[in-house]
């Protein structure tokens, strides 16, 4: 069972937000990457599966992001944790599990920093602990593919791109602009599985309208939030490791992509000793940034093992 509301905040803005399940069961708030992006891949390929193994699952575009068309949206954590904490309200969460996808889990460990007792488990999935390592690591794995390929049209843009300063939208965007030209996000060897759930949700009528939508209008939706949380929360410059080494209450967990160009094995050791419950980090193969689409399957009993 699934349902669709909108829920009005103290600004009468929408947030939209999409559940999934018994909302009687154990409540599970899915926060999605950017800033710029939304939860409907989520939604479409892994939501109701994981209601169907006992979770009340709320997914939701965070304002002026995605579905959420604000055009007033200030992109500030304090703005951001006050609509999180009036979905909270909306369904009545004394304390949920928050499953941070990508800057999702930026967000999901500022709201379990700032409010310890409404988490009950911390799950990072592809989530950067330090943005600056992550863009380092861009970099360098992509320059290492340009080596190999003599590719001297990337190694021209890496070389564009390094000699930005690297607290700027130029050094993010670049980056980040490199890591989807050339693979970053794509499993080396997808499943079968992997590639026709990639295939199905692609298709859906819902992802088409989104993405017409996206082209046709939402220009501020794909550029705005990172701009606004570059200048207003120095985006580019944030780094968890803080938070969570001193993160009390909320269980943590982590979930990550051994084919993710995001991370490089020294980054990945690093948050492996912030996840210092034994068990609780799962490292995964054939696997890159969409965790929950390139191995769906460990996902789903991965969460279900730790939250239940």
């Amino acid at each position: 069972m699934s349902g669709l509301f909108c829920v009005f905040t103290a600004s009468a803005q929408n947030i939209h937000v999409k559940t999934f399940g018994d909302r009687g069961a154990q409540p599970l708030v899915f926060l999605h990457g950017g800033p710029g992006g939304a939860a409907i891949d989520f939604e479409l390929t892994t939501a109701e599966k994981l209601s169907d193994r006992g979770f009340f699952v709320i997914t939701y575009d965070r304002r002026g992001e995605g579905r959420s068309d604000d055009p007033e949206a200030k992109f500030t954590f304090e703005q951001t944790l006050a609509d999180l904490s009036e979905i909270y309200r909306t369904y009545g969460l004394k304390k949920a599990a928050l499953l941070g996808h990508s800057f999702g889990g930026v967000v999901a460990t500022r709201f379990a920093s700032e409010y310890p007792d409404k988490v009950s488990h911390l799950v990072l999935a592809g989530t950067p602990v330090s943005m600056q390592h992550t863009f380092k690591t861009i970099l360098s794995t992509v320059q290492a593919k340009a080596e190999a390929k003599r590719d001297s049209a990337t190694l021209s843009q890496i070389n564009f791109v390094k000699k930005q300063d690297t607290a700027s939208v130029f050094y993010s965007s670049g980056s980040f602009m490199l890591a989807m030209q050339n693979g970053i996000y794509t499993a080396a060897n997808p499943s079968q599985e992997a590639v026709k759930l990639m295939e199905t949700f692609m298709q859906h009528p819902d992802t088409k309208t989104y993405m017409e939508n996206l082209a046709k209008t939402n220009y501020r939706n794909m550029y705005a939030p990172t701009m606004g949380f570059i200048n207003n929360e120095q985006y580019t410059t944030i780094d968890l490791t803080s938070d969570l080494q001193q993160l009390q209450g909320p269980e943590l967990y982590g979930i990550y992509g051994k084919d993710d160009g995001l991370f490089d094995t020294e980054q990945i050791a690093m948050i492996r000793n912030l996840v210092k419950k034994p068990g609780s980090f799962l490292y995964l193969d054939d696997c890159s940034h969409s965790v929950f689409i390139d191995r769906q399957e460990a996902f789903i009993n991965a969460l279900v093992t730790w939250l239940k």
